[in-house]
């Protein structure tokens, strides 16, 4: 009786974490997916400012 009660819980916990781990993984696929002209025009700024101050450190 004890060991499908344990069976039975595991079952449901790795239920469970599948579905965390399936929500996690869509979420941050499709988080790129939706951005706007503004938001990418940030990034690509954000990157640029990045880089040019990588370059100014190794000199």
């Amino acid at each position: 009786m004890l060991d499908k009660i344990a069976m039975i819980t595991m079952l449901i916990l790795y239920i469970l974490v599948g579905m965390v781990a399936l929500f996690t993984y869509l979420v941050t696929r499709s988080e790129g997916q939706n951005k706007t002209e503004w938001e990418r025009k940030i990034d690509d700024e954000k990157q640029m400012n990045y880089l040019r101050n990588y370059r100014n450190r190794q000199k």
